[in-house]
């Protein structure tokens, strides 16, 4: 843990000379802030939430007193703790307020050097185990809900399996008894032409090899799950262009009444299994496409890849709402999402990064807010069969 992690001291009184004296005491102890107004100190608060570990007032200030203070910010920090320096008095509202729990700690005037340097030490490792708890938990919080989604996974793929397979040999007897079907209405049409008949049969063909090519990849997705749920990996290569178009055409549902879907770049192979490619831009796409929500304008998702001696960049980019700085790192940490609940798992941009890193690549994440995203992939191009 970096020392501006840690967690800080917040002193607040209106005495220019009493926050010169507590720097001077503490200053080489502690990371501390400094306010000399109860609204400048809120507002700090709410700015710093998090990074501080002791809030520490005088109890008699303009407009409000110490007290009132810590109560407003126990709930803007609500894992501080509270401490007050009073004069004897003020001793009963802050034996009052100790009571109530709004004050943890408090110091009579003239403050003794040794005994607050004490208290807040206690009060700053407390605070530092406090943290590390809850980062501990919240590791094992997630470490338990992957592995119940790793489950999961397993089971949804040996269910899939089943329907798949049925899927794929329905779909190869159609493709071959449909072709005697054809060419018998294709000799009626010679003699009694039809139009709308025609151009059924001149689709089915394409109709086919799409439903054959999405049991396929169907399949491979199963088989993808599973081979996850084990920890296993296969490296193989893929045809960047041919997964990007069979990605657009399943995203087209998802995208259509938000966006324009444009993709461009020539065919080239990197090592990078489709599957997981096709996941992966699926993800991108999607995100890109939740993105318009609320931006009053047309949307537009472009999917573009250039090739250099070595190296393929990927890149999908959109003119949605964007990402806010302090949210661009922690969108890529599993489980976390800021979408409503129903919407997002948090799991989509985490799966991505993993995935490409795991295959040697790098996934980088450019955006602004307001303007739009740019997620760049950079894979490792296959070497020539």
């Amino acid at each position: 843990m970096n020392a501006s992690d840690l967690p800080a001291v917040l002193y607040v009184d209106d005495d220019a000379l009493n926050l010169r004296v507590f720097d001077a005491n503490f200053g080489q102890k502690f990371r501390i802030f400094r306010c000399s107004s109860p609204n400048e100190a809120l507002a700090l608060l709410e700015q710093r939430r998090g990074e501080i570990g002791v809030v520490l007032s005088d109890q008699r200030m303009p407009g409000m007193t110490g007290v009132e203070l810590l109560e407003r910010a126990r709930t803007i920090a609500p894992d501080a703790k509270r401490m007050l320096v009073t004069a004897y008095a003020d001793m009963q509202a802050v034996i009052d307020a100790v009571n109530r729990g709004q004050v943890t700690r408090y110091f009579v005037k003239p403050w003794d050097r040794a005994e607050l340097l004490a208290a807040l030490e206690d009060a700053l490792k407390i605070a530092r185990l406090e943290l590390r708890i809850r980062e501990v938990e919240g590791r094992m919080m997630k470490s338990e809900r992957l592995a119940t989604l790793g489950q999961v996974t397993a089971g949804i793929a040996h269910e899939l399996m089943g329907p798949v397979g049925y899927l794929t040999q329905n779909v190869t007897s159609l493709q071959r008894d449909m072709q005697p079907v054809v060419q018998y209405v294709s000799r009626h049409l010679a003699t009694d032409p039809d139009d709308e008949v025609s151009s059924t049969i001149e689709d089915l063909p394409s109709l086919i090899k799409d439903l054959s090519d999405g049991a396929g990849h169907l399949r491979e997705v199963a088989l993808g799950l599973r081979t996850q749920a084990r920890g296993e990996d296969l490296e193989t290569t893929a045809d960047v262009a041919e997964v990007v178009s069979f990605a657009v055409k399943l995203a087209r549902a998802e995208v259509r009444d938000r966006a324009r879907l444009s993709s461009s770049g020539d065919p080239v192979r990197i090592i990078f299994g489709p599957v997981k490619l096709c996941q992966v831009l699926l993800n991108l796409i999607v995100n890109a496409a939740q993105a318009m929500e609320g931006t009053g304008r047309t949307g537009r998702i472009d999917v573009r890849w250039a090739a250099t001696e070595s190296d393929v960049v990927l890149s999908v980019v959109d003119n949605g709402c964007g990402i806010p700085t302090a949210l661009q790192e922690r969108v890529f940490q599993p489980l976390f999402t800021t979408k409503p609940v129903g919407i997002g798992t948090g799991l989509g941009l985490s799966i991505c990064r993993e995935l490409v890193t795991q295959f040697g690549g790098q996934l980088r994440l450019t955006s602004t807010p307001g303007e739009g995203t740019e997620i760049e992939l950079t894979f490792r191009r296959a070497p020539p069969p």
